[in-house]
């Protein structure tokens, strides 16, 4: 008998060890078969992806040879040298690909290189022509701000010190987490008494609070900053250096103060001004586009816009004064909405102003107003007014300049022309309430050349006009003028000078409006190149346009509130160091005037429930 074969005994599997082997063994089936699958398709989709790859390179190669790549310009072609040149100019040269584009839709994306990428000479028309206005809008956003650097740390100490340096509107905002309030302290040798500035400051400290409510609560660390209302710094002379003009640097870049800064240093101040160890200033007013004018210096919205930017964070809507003239509105923004035929508008540039300063600290340009005939040289006629003037050019302030160029177009359209032919220029001022200033306008009237106009031009008729300037004022800029004449259907030419508006980093140059230098010399040119060139000049009217339709949407409000309110701010707030402690405001504010050698005054508190009291003069 044969003995059976003997095998051996299996134990018996638990159900849980079964369960575990199973799932080991599916998931090695699982690896193996992704891996064969991947295997399987991976030749088609590189193949596919190289063959997309090989197109798009060859459309770029077909573009390139009708575009040639964009080189410094050789001609003398205005426009193609205006692109160029706004390309290199901060905030728009430093833009990367991704910020340039980020809002465009594929099928444009060429289009926009056309524009942009390519050489001028070859570009289409300006942004309306070729794309939608949403787009034209979008694209300007984002740029490259000018304030992305992280704001260097700063104490009590910087902020003291930075104020000493200011002669008008300058304030530090404290906040005590002692007692959860905010204060406002002046030098009492300062204005800060108007109702709309105080309101301003209000807005701005809600705002602080609703953005910042975890920074900003009982129990948290004290904080001080030092912020600004000028139409632009009121700093000392000593202090500040502003070039000529938006494209030059300070003279005193080594930080060796000029002759010219160091005449004005009082005794009481150091002798030099170290603008690079000033504490950051919040300016609630116009910006200088070189940085090193004041590197400190934290470009913000203008402080008569403050109160819109409450409405927006706190009531989610724009605020009356940049939404569309209505019949409930009357103080917004006016748009032409009659169909306006472009070629028919009066071909003239038009401006209205007062007789004001222009930017105290500049170094080299004209500074001369309030000129009455017995300041101009020459006999007081009309012709010999008006070759005074000109015989004063350097000295003048550019409004004057502005008013003596239109009163050479007037006299030569007039000798030219003798049957009433417009000039190509009005530019006039307009009376404002101050003492003698109508006796000065008289006089100018009575020897015969009119330089005041005889009352104010509203956006209707502004609208009948092709081309209108916005000449700069105390700040360099206009702050209203230049989004409201942006608005009307001619075109804009604007005073490109050493300071610039929060919203004007989102505008470009020959794409929203025509830029003019600082001294005016190139303006003449400019309107004779516009009246050559009538569908640029038309497209850049209706990009400009375009542009204010969309600062009146909450999508612009939006951006401008993250760009301000949430990145500038916050990096001012997180450099803030609180080395000195202080027991309450009024120690701060008795240390604060031991450092500044003069008092200060409190001229309001708010507290955590946002009541706020504010003194009035």
């Amino acid at each position: 008998m044969t003995t059976p074969l003997s095998f051996p005994r299996r134990e018996r599997v638990s159900s849980n060890a079964l369960a575990s082997r199973q799932l080991r063994i599916s998931t090695v089936i699982f690896i193996a078969t992704t891996v064969l699958l991947h295997h399987f398709h991976s030749n088609s989709d590189q193949t596919t992806y190289a063959s997309a790859k090989q197109e798009v390179k060859q459309q770029q190669s077909n573009l390139e040879k009708t575009f040639p790549v964009a080189a410094p310009p050789t001609t003398d072609d205005l426009r193609e040298l205006a692109v160029f040149k706004a390309k290199q100019t901060p905030g728009w040269g430093n833009r990367n690909e991704n910020e340039m584009y980020m809002y465009a839709h594929p099928e444009e994306y060429e289009r926009l290189r056309f524009l942009y990428d390519i050489n001028p000479s070859k570009m289409p028309l300006p942004f309306q022509s070729i794309l939608n206005p949403t787009t034209i809008s979008r694209l300007q956003l984002d740029a490259a701000d000018r304030s992305a650097s992280p704001t260097q740390p700063y104490t009590d100490d910087e902020v003291i010190q930075t104020l000493s340096r200011f002669e008008h509107v300058g304030f530090i905002l404290r906040y005590s987490g002692t007692t959860d309030e905010f204060s406002l302290y002046a030098p009492m040798s300062h204005n800060w008494s108007r109702y709309d500035q105080i309101e301003a400051y209000t807005a701005f400290i809600h705002i602080l609070r609703k953005e910042y409510w975890f920074r900003f609560k009982e129990g948290s660390a004290d904080f001080s900053v030092l912020i600004s209302t000028g139409d632009s710094l009121k700093m000392d002379c000593g202090c500040l250096s502003i070039p000529a003009d938006r494209e030059s640097a300070p003279s005193d870049a080594n930080n060796n103060p000029t002759d010219f800064q160091q005449q004005f240093n009082s005794p009481g101040k150091a002798a030099t001004c170290n603008r690079f160890q000033l504490s950051p200033i919040l300016q609630f007013g116009s910006g200088f586009v070189h940085p090193d004018v004041m590197p400190t210096m934290v470009t913000m919205p203008l402080w008569p816009h403050l109160k819109c930017f409450e409405t927006f964070r706190y009531d989610g809507k724009v605020c009356n004064k940049f939404s569309p003239v209505s019949a409930t509105n009357r103080f917004g923004i006016y748009f032409e909405e009659e169909k306006t035929i472009y070629n028919n508008l009066i071909p003239q540039i038009i401006w209205r102003g007062s007789d004001y300063p222009f930017l105290k600290c500049r170094q080299v340009g004209g500074t001369k107003w309030s000129i009455k005939p017995m300041d101009v040289p020459g006999p007081n006629n009309p012709e010999g007014l008006v070759n005074g003037l000109t015989h004063l050019w350097d000295q003048l302030n550019p409004r004057w300049k502005a008013v003596t160029l239109s009163l050479q177009a007037e006299l030569e359209a007039k000798n030219a022309y003798p049957n009433e032919v417009k000039s190509w220029a009005d530019f006039k001022f307009i009376i404002r309430e101050r003492p003698g200033e109508s006796q000065r306008w008289e006089s100018f009237v009575k020897n015969g050349i009119n330089i005041v106009a005889d009352g104010y031009i509203d956006a209707n008729e502004f609208a009948t006009f092709k081309y209108y300037a916005d000449f700069g004022g105390g700040g360099g800029t206009t702050w209203s003028g230049t989004h409201t004449k942006l608005a009307l259907p001619g075109v804009l030419f604007h005073h490109e000078t050493p300071t610039y508006d929060y919203f004007h980093e989102d505008l470009i140059p020959f794409v929203h409006y025509i830029p003019v230098s600082t001294e005016l010399g190139d303006l003449r040119e400019k309107y004779e190149w516009a009246e050559a060139h009538p569908d640029e000049a038309r497209a850049i009217s209706e990009a400009g346009t375009a542009f204010i339709k969309y600062m009146t949407s909450m999508e612009y409000w939006k951006r401008l509130f993250d760009r301000f309110f949430v990145k500038r701010l916050n990096s001012v707030i997180e450099a803030y160091r609180p080395v000195n402690s202080f027991k309450d405001e009024r120690e701060f504010q008795t240390y604060a005037e031991s450092q500044l050698g003069f008092p200060l005054e409190l001229i309001g508190r708010c507290d955590g429930k946002q009541d706020c009291s504010w003194k009035v003069k």
